[in-house]
């Protein structure tokens, strides 16, 4: 009996790789724009950082911080891609994204403190130590709050998920239905 469930199961395996396929093709255009906007981003960070570097005395590793978060993404996004054209090199790039994922998050927390230590800095050139240039300072700023904004977008859709999925749970009749079909089906035994 076991082989002719493996005749059964085969054609909603290979239904469910057509499906997933399906939504592949649908979703790619959304994944490629995501993607593009994550470049730019991390492109225009790393970019308003080499310009900044010494325009941010009130704190110099703001600059820093965005041209270690540019190059980061840039960086991870490039391994990403390579990862899905190069297969074989799969395992090896594994190591190396969770590698700049741990350093980009160090470097979110830093930088978080950086940025908003010195909130609200001089944007006037000659206030010497009180100094930060206005584009450095409020990339950064504008950057780390939409970040945070979109995380606690996540983690509340996530608790609500969890939470209709648990109140489906609770409010669900435990009654197996898959087995009272099979008993009904089958005649009884004697």
């Amino acid at each position: 009996m076991e082989p002719q469930s493996d005749q059964n199961d085969q054609p909603a395996v290979e239904q469910n790789e057509a499906k997933l396929q399906r939504i592949k093709t649908k979703c790619l255009p959304g994944v490629k724009i995501t993607l593009i906007i994550s470049i730019l981003l991390s492109l225009v960070s790393f970019i308003i950082g080499i310009w900044g570097t010494h325009k941010c005395p009130v704190e110099d590793n703001i600059p820093f911080f965005l041209i270690v978060i540019g190059g980061i993404g840039l960086l991870s996004k490039v391994l990403t891609y390579v990862r899905e054209k190069l297969v074989k090199l799969n395992d090896k790039t594994q190591y190396i994204m969770s590698v700049l994922y741990t350093v980009e998050i160090v470097f979110l927390l830093n930088g978080s403190f950086w940025v908003f230590k010195v909130y609200k800095p001089s944007f006037d050139p000659t206030d010497d130590d009180k100094y930060c240039s206005k584009t450095v300072y409020m990339f950064a700023f504008a950057y780390l709050f939409i970040l945070y904004g979109m995380v606690i977008v996540v983690i509340c859709t996530f608790l609500c998920f969890l939470g209709c999925i648990l109140c489906v749970v609770a409010t669900s009749d435990d009654t197996d239905v898959e087995a009272q079909n099979q008993s009904e089906t089958q005649p009884i035994r004697q």
